[in-house]
Parts: C-alpha cells; structure tokens; sequence
C-alpha cells in the first residue's frame, strides 16, 4: 500500500454475555431479544452498505462470533454480534461493511457521487480523502440530515421528526458519548464516527537500551526537561547509527520508519504545513506553506537524516521495504522509531522489547513551541460520510449511531485501557500517548500527500539513496512543486 495505513482495533475488554441479558434484557421463548421498534423501521428490508478498505466485523453477513478468524475477546464480539442482530429487529435492515479497497473507495466516492447516484449508503473516508469530499460538497451535513431546514424536503422533514432525541446529542454543549465529530467548515458538520478511548497517535519510539550503551540522555527526560529538540535528536541519531560488524555495511541505524508519518510529523513539529487546511485570516484564502521557512527547516532536517549524515535506510524501492522499515525496530538495532500500540503488537507479538522500549512526544523544532504545538497529528483518521443524494439519511445515521454504540452506553467497557497499556509496555509510555491525545488542542490537518508532485520532484527524491538514484536539493523540489500546491489548495478551498 502507498501510505502508511493501519485503522487500529479498538480491542476492549468486555464484560460476560449473561451481565448484558440481566441489564433488563428480554428474551423470547426462541431465545432471541425482544426489541422495540424504532419509528424509523422500515416496511420492506432495507440493505445498507458501508464503503470500506478492510474486512469489518460484525454484520449482517456474520452470524457467529468466530466469522471473525482474529478474534480475540469472546465477550466483546458477543456483544457487538448481539448488537447487530439488535438493531436488524430495531429497523428492519441488513447492514454490510463492502469493502472496495482504498483506491476503489476513493474512485466510488469521486464517481457515483458526482454523478448522482451514490454507489454506497455510508463511506468510510480517511482524512486524506474525506476532507476533498466534503469540500466539494459530497456529503449530507448531520445538521441537514437531524435538523433540516424550511428548504428541505418533504422526506427530510418527515424522516427527522422520527429521529429520537437521543441522536442529536452530537449537537449538545457536552457532546456525545457515543459519536465523534470533526467540523472544519462553516457549513455543517459531514464527518463523523464511533468515539472512542484516543490513544492511537503516532509518538516517536526509542530504544532505552541504545541509548543507554551510547551515554546518550533519555529522551523523555529530556522532554520533561524542556530540552526534547530537533538539534537534540539528530545528536543522538548520529550517534546511534554503527557499523557494528566493521563490514562497511550499517546495521544499527539511528532511524527507522514510514517516511511519510515521518514527515507529517515533523511539520506538526515545526508548527507548519506543505498543503494545510487554515486560510490566512488576512486573505481569508488557503496558500501553500511549501516554500515557508519553516517548512523549508522541516525538508532539510529530512535530507539531512537520509543523505547527509544517513542515520536512517532507505533504498531507491521506497515501497517494497515498508514493513521492514516500520517493523524494523524489534530486533533491538534500531535507536528510533515510529511507534503505537498496533505496530508494537504486530511487531513484537511475543513482547521482547517490553524493557527496551521508550515512547517519547516529538522534538520541537525551530519554529515549533513545546506548548503550543498540537500532539495528535490530525492528517489522517477514519470517519464516516452520509453521501448527497441517498434515500432517507436519518436512518443511515441512527443506524451507524447504534452500531458505534455496542457497548450499551457503559463507557467503562468502551474506554478501557488495559490493551493499550498491554502493547504500550509501560504506564508511562501510555502517559505519553495520552498527552498526545488531548482533544482541548485545536486542530490543524496537513494534505500534502494528496497534492499529484510532478514525478520528477517527488518528495521521495529528497530522501533515497543508494545506487541508481540521483538526489533532488530541497530548493529544487520547492522550485517545482510550488505552483502544483497552490493550484491543488486554490481548487479544493479558494474556488
């Protein structure tokens, strides 16, 4: 895949089958629940689809827990194939999870919805993906799907009024336990999806024990210290990175990772974006940052890690070693890494770096501010669209609404932290990703992977090495890539 994808499994743990049939659950002589029908239940079964990238359980197409072949939790997946077959009786649909692949998601959304006749009930987006759709306006707002207007239809005013007061907390002061929203227009509110426990950001991994053996300081002390900088980091990748078989080829690197994680991390750690989201107040147009200074410190700092000093590998193939750079570090070489608990339980299922193993929040850059800077890059991130032009939308939503709600409204089950704290290895590693995870920090989101580069100023050029590769300068890029940037903002936000 391109882009360092991985939507992380919110693995709870839940509570016996028998606990939720006792919280006033009734059964009929058949043994099945007895539900309550919404007043949006519909006369003839209504299918509806949910365009995805990845196998999602569980559905209308499973009927048994292990559909799943990876399930884990026996009581939560219970619950969750319970809450399915619930919500079947609740509103007389089928709901299926259709997955098109990533490209094939995109082309759906781009296609069938342009042309009227959206090809799916619901999409699945990532950030990269999801924030052009709406702009261009492919998706129904919550506001005109849960509060229509005088200019609404018919349908949408009828249909609204069904929906029960419970589903328009998304609109309320404090929010909704149940729903997640992200609202970056003054429009509407388009993106949507199941909140959670946020401990999924991308902190920056480090091996205690490197570290150590080189009489380098820890890293987060030296964040606790104030003293977490660029300058800093680099110093101690230079001095991590060894030839430790004295046979000219390096096998202890200071760095290895997913370069484009890398990169969007570091301009949230210089305060600045390539293609950002935030118009200019003055101008009130969106411009491009590619040429700023301090996206200009950003690409220099990432030539510098690759061809400069070459504390990170990289091959002229930047694809076909991707798991091999983002797995890298569990064989204890590695001095730096991109880390979450996901990666740490695909990476070292058997834990052999539970000691060695340190999360720490980025550096702070030249132009970055420790206080400031934003802790959960928000570039990527799956929420859901209701796509313009399909039929009764206040359903879709009530549906998804009680689908993202299999936990009955008991927090205790949804937020539970003992699997992050499990892959996390330490309380203090989870510490780390819960500072990230502050959501009183305003949001800023980078699109830079979504601009088409001219292909032969590809960002990538900045970085790889190795034999059949000429390196690009960073003036060079910029020179050539300045005007495509504008171009792709100016049609996305300033048309």
């Amino acid at each position: 895949m391109r882009y360092f994808k991985k939507t992380v499994s919110f693995v709870l743990v839940g509570t016996m089958l028998a606990a939720l049939v006792a919280c006033g659950k009734k059964n009929d002589e058949n043994g099945s629940q007895q539900v309550e029908k919404s007043k949006l239940y519909q006369e003839n079964t209504r299918d509806i689809y949910v365009g995805t990238w990845y196998d999602v359980w569980y559905t209308s197409a499973h009927q048994k827990i292990e559909d799943n072949p990876n399930v884990a939790d026996v009581e939560t997946a219970t619950m969750n194939l319970n809450n399915m077959r619930k919500i079947e009786q609740k509103y007389n649909i089928r709901l299926y999870y259709d997955n098109l692949t990533w490209n094939g998601v995109i082309e759906s959304i781009n296609t069938s919805i342009m042309a009227g006749k959206p090809e799916e009930d619901v999409y699945m987006c990532d950030l990269q993906f999801g924030i052009p759709a709406v702009v261009n306006h492919y998706g129904y707002s919550l506001e005109d799907i849960l509060t229509p207007g005088d200019s609404a239809s018919e349908a949408d005013k009828t249909n609204a009024a069904l929906v029960d007061e419970k589903y328009l907390d998304v609109f309320s002061d404090a929010g909704s336990d149940v729903v997640s929203t992200l609202k970056f227009t003054n429009d509407g509110t388009y993106l949507f999806g199941a909140k959670a426990v946020n401990l999924s950001a991308y902190c920056l991994g480090y091996n205690k024990r490197l570290i150590n053996a080189a009489g380098q300081d820890d890293p987060y002390e030296l964040k606790m210290n104030g003293q977490w900088t660029w300058d800093k980091w680099m110093e101690e990748m230079r001095a991590l990175t060894q030839d430790t078989d004295n046979d000219n080829v390096t096998d202890q690197w200071g760095f290895r990772g997913a370069w484009t994680v890398l990169l969007t991390e570091l301009l949230m750690s210089n305060n600045t974006h390539i293609a950002g989201t935030v118009a200019d107040p003055t101008t009130g147009k969106v411009t491009e940052q590619l040429t700023s200074e301090a996206t200009t410190e950003v690409l220099n700092f990432l030539a510098d890690m690759y061809q400069t000093y070459k504390v990170s590998f990289w091959d002229a193939d930047c694809d076909s070693n991707w798991d091999d750079n983002v797995y890298a570090w569990a064989n204890g070489n590695i001095g730096f890494w991109i880390a979450a608990c996901w990666i740490s339980q695909s990476a070292d299922p058997d834990q052999k770096m539970y000691e060695d193993q340190g999360m720490v929040t980025w550096p702070v850059g030249p132009h970055g501010n420790a206080d400031t800077n934003p802790g959960f890059n928000q570039t990527t991130g799956t929420y859901y669209m209701i796509p313009a032009g399909i039929e009764n939308p206040q359903l879709i939503y009530c549906v998804m609404y009680d689908y993202f709600n299999w936990y009955d409204n008991d927090l205790t089950l949804r937020d539970d932290e003992e699997w992050w704290l499990e892959w996390a290895y330490s309380e203090q590693n989870l510490d780390v990703l819960r500072s990230m995870a502050d959501t009183d920090q305003d949001l800023t989101m980078e699109l830079w992977d979504q601009v088409k580069f001219d292909e032969e100023y590809q960002i990538r050029g900045i970085i790889e090495t190795g034999a059949g590769t000429e390196p690009i300068t960073v003036a060079g890029f910029q020179q050539a890539n300045k005007q495509l940037v504008q171009d792709y903002l100016d049609t996305i936000f300033n048309s």
